[in-house]
């Protein structure tokens, strides 16, 4: 029975496709309908198109995507032919009504262009990104919907086919939180029983329609009720689709399968035959799914053989060497639309070499135990090694796209060996007394691991070199992991000794980890004996300054050096702080607090949906806290559709501000100052230290400390070596190359090799300078900047607030 009701749960997903096939949708428009963040999405004409084409990547067969064309070919065609306008009748004859009744002319409201409207909301059913930017940019669309909300008589400035658009996909969200609320029993009843999956689409049209939806308030003035758009939504699917929901279900599988995450887990070595793997839907682990057999798994892997083991997936390979292919897992729930449905395919590499003398490889371990020295996994070291070397001579005879994810393989290979022999247990060395805890290291027995630590690293390093000469160098992290600790005082000194080992090792960070905290710093910006000093305080010293949730404990960070407070660093500390329930906060929207003299201060924190942590970087401590914070600006409808999150979320972590109460000025220009402050701010690089030499940059100036942070981190140049022009207003291309520097700089990625490749989508590319063209292509490859419409990029064209607002939203989400 459970086996039967599971199933029927997964089949339950594919009603998503019964309501035009559209995606989940976005935060703003959620929270206008009262429906909860834990299914929100970046929203935007540019983030819609690029959710739909995402989804449209996991359409597998070509029998899905010839389903999907003849939906959308119907629905092109409806338009055709007179005898479907009825139906739209229960919407077209309250439009007539009032129409008529108004005593004026309305052209565009035709029984036709009602039928278009609703037509066209089945944005998934398009089959290129191209036809999806001409049916979200369509001008009769605009036409049609601004005289519908003329004739509403609401006192809205437009309605845009944005506007429609979010109505759809606000209504499959509702339907989505309604079926995120019930249980399997009542999941399998709706999945079949065609009559209460209706019923659940009513009921969530009712909702949207109640909301603040600008279609939905037209909707309502014209007295167009919940059941007149979903007898019109059903209508036209059973008359665009064929009996069995074809086209609607292939839609629904592809978004079902945006969802599952597949997962190799810690169960086995790096150097091993077999590897598991874990299934996870919407981010929850479903062993059910193996353990029922409702996934009939195979795989190509050379030598492999691949089964469910304890709700896993257990992949082994019977040779000695690497080998990779995929994992398949296809649906087995005879009685479903899933039946014999791929689910997912798992891209999968297991290595196995054979040293000492045959045998498998041992571990090793650091000194420790209780002496203060602490405990480490230097048997990683080897496998990984091994597993890198090994996949040498694939590398070697492999080209393009395949020995690049060959190398990213032997890197993530590399990575997780590195990450695994850095992290040293030294839990046994904290005692408490009273409410403070403080840890008593073993100095001498901690260099030395640390020493041992750097020996095996550079095997690995090296190894990765031998591979690719140009990868950049692996970030090394000591964890120092001192376990859970009960004291809401805790003290953890670093001593000098333990900094210059880590530092003349080339350990790039030591992280200090605690309760779920962790608190990163670099060896080079301390030169003495280094105490770490936290304490946990109550909730209300956050929640007595704030209206604004708040999403994490509170804790007083302080560091000293020698007994002396350290006010300021050369290089910032990396924050990472557990956040509570994340479903209950707009997570984009979450960022680091300051508690400082009664007040909140706003820094720059990203939320890792992974590790459910808040990361920021600070140079400067006091105490701190996760809040949700939601800055509201007036003047920001014209860029809405493109840039309305990406301001909101900017400024949630205090990188934007407006000019003035409430406005943002979308369209102002950007001076080179200000940018500088932009990007300063998004990477947390505030650096009291640094310096710069220009004569137009003064002591007084608000933007000098910003400007001196961007030049030493290599982000900005001056116009000339004594001039940085503060006030000159920033080009396209000029912020695309800052955005590039920032890209290598901080997030170490390797310049592009074929710059005029990456241009080539701009057809005015030649106008932009010789010595801004490598960056323009990084930051084209990445995504960061996107042409106009026309195809053009405007190199040398001012950019606006709006732009770079977007410039720096895409920065943060790399």
């Amino acid at each position: 029975m459970k086996k039967k009701v599971l199933a029927s749960t997964l089949s339950a997903s594919l009603v998503l496709g019964s309501i035009m096939g559209l995606p989940l949708s976005s935060s703003g428009v959620l929270e206008k309908v009262g429906i909860s963040k834990a299914y929100a999405a970046t929203p935007g004409m540019e983030s819609i198109t690029n959710e739909l084409v995402k989804i449209h990547s996991f359409l597998w067969s070509e029998e899905e995507k010839s389903s999907l064309r003849a939906v959308r070919d119907n629905l092109l065609g409806l338009t055709k032919s007179d005898a479907n306008v009825s139906l739209v009748s229960e919407v077209a004859s309250k439009v007539n009504a009032k129409v008529i009744s108004s005593g004026s002319t309305y052209d565009k409201l035709t029984d036709k262009n009602i039928l278009k409207l609703f037509s066209s909301l089945g944005l998934f059913f398009n089959t290129s990104d191209t036809e999806l930017n001409n049916a979200l940019n369509d001008p009769e669309m605009r036409s049609i919907l601004g005289q519908l909300a003329e004739l509403s008589g609401t006192s809205l400035d437009s309605l845009s086919v944005q506007d429609a658009a979010e109505f759809a996909l606000a209504v499959n969200a509702a339907v989505s939180a309604q079926l995120g609320k019930k249980d399997f029993a009542e999941l399998a009843l709706i999945a079949n029983d065609q009559q209460l999956m209706k019923a659940e689409i009513k009921t969530a049209i009712t909702t949207v329609i109640a909301g603040a939806n600008k279609l939905s308030v037209v909707l309502r003035t014209l007295d167009i009720q919940a059941g007149d758009v979903s007898a019109v939504a059903n209508k036209i699917i059973d008359k665009v689709d064929d009996a069995k929901h074809s086209g609607s279900s292939v839609i629904a599988l592809a978004l079902l399968r945006t969802k599952v995450t597949v997962a190799q887990t810690a169960d086995y070595p790096l150097n091993s035959r077999t590897q598991a793997y874990t299934v996870s839907i919407l981010d929850k682990a479903l062993p059910e799914i193996l353990t029922l057999g409702l996934l009939t798994l195979t795989t190509d892997v050379p030598t492999g053989t691949v089964k469910s083991e304890g709700g896993k997936i257990a992949l082994t390979m019977t040779s000695n060497g690497t080998q990779t292919g995929k994992v398949y897992g296809t649906i087995n729930a005879p009685g479903t639309l899933l039946d014999g449905k791929l689910l997912f395919k798992k891209d999968v590499s297991l290595s196995y070499v054979v040293s000492n003398g045959g045998n498998k490889p041992s571990g090793g371990s650091g000194s420790g135990g209780g002496t203060g020295g602490g405990t480490t996994n230097t048997g990683s070291a080897s496998e990984g090694q091994k597993a890198v070397s090994d996949l040498k001579s694939a590398i070697e005879n492999a080209t393009g796209a395949a020995k690049d994810q060959l190398l990213q393989q032997a890197k993530a290979v590399a990575e997780q060996a590195i990450s695994s022999i850095t992290k040293i247990d030294l839990a046994s060395v904290v005692s408490t007394t009273g409410d403070k805890a403080v840890a008593k290291l073993d100095v001498a027995a901690l260099v030395k691991q640390i020493n041992d630590i750097n020996a095996e690293v550079k095997k690995l390093t090296d190894a990765l070199s031998d591979l690719d000469p140009n990868a950049p160098k692996a970030k090394v992290e000591l964890a120092f992991d001192f376990g859970s600790i009960s004291a809401s005082k805790i003290e953890l000194p670093v001593a000098k000794e333990v900094l210059d080992a880590a530092k003349s090792n080339g350990a790039d960070r030591i992280a200090l980890k605690f309760n779920g905290v962790t608190v990163s710093l670099a060896p080079s910006a301390f030169t003495a004996t280094t105490s770490l000093n936290i304490e946990k305080k109550a909730v209300s010293e956050a929640t007595d300054v704030t209206k604004l949730p708040v999403a994490s404990e509170v804790y007083e960070i302080n560091f000293t050096s020698n007994g002396a407070p350290l006010n300021n660093l050369s290089v910032p500390v990396e924050l990472s702080l557990p956040v509570g329930d994340a479903s209950k906060f707009d997570v984009e929207k979450l960022t680091l607090a300051k508690i400082i003299d009664g007040k909140l201060q706003i820094f720059v924190g990203k939320y890792n949906a992974e590790t459910n942590k808040l990361e920021a970087k600070r140079s400067s401590f006091s105490t701190y806290t996760v809040v949700e914070n939601n800055v509201v600006f007036k003047d920001t409808a014209s860029v809405k559709e493109w840039a309305g999150r990406q301001i909101e979320v900017a400024a949630a972590k205090g990188i934007l501000e407006g000019r003035a109460a409430g406005e943002f000025v979308p369209n102002g220009t950007v001076t080179r100052a200000e940018f500088a402050k932009l990007i300063v701010n998004t990477f947390g690089l505030e650096n009291a230290s640094a310096t710069e030499s220009f004569d137009d940059v003064n002591d007084s100036d608000w933007f000098k400390p910003y400007v001196a942070a961007a030049v030493k981190s290599g982000l900005v140049n001056g116009r000339t070596d004594t001039k940085f022009d503060p006030n000159g207003k920033i080009t396209r291309a000029e912020m695309a190359t800052i955005a590039a520097r920032a890209l290598t700089t901080v997030n170490q990625l390797n310049p592009v090799s074929d710059v005029n490749g990456a241009l080539k989508g701009f057809s005015d590319a030649s106008s932009i300078n010789d010595s801004l063209k490598a960056g323009v292509a990084l930051s084209a490859a990445q995504g960061i900047i996107v042409g106009e419409a026309d195809g053009t990029f405007n190199p040398n064209s001012d950019s606006t607030r709006a732009q770079a607002a977007v410039i720096i939203y895409r920065l943060l989400n790399k």
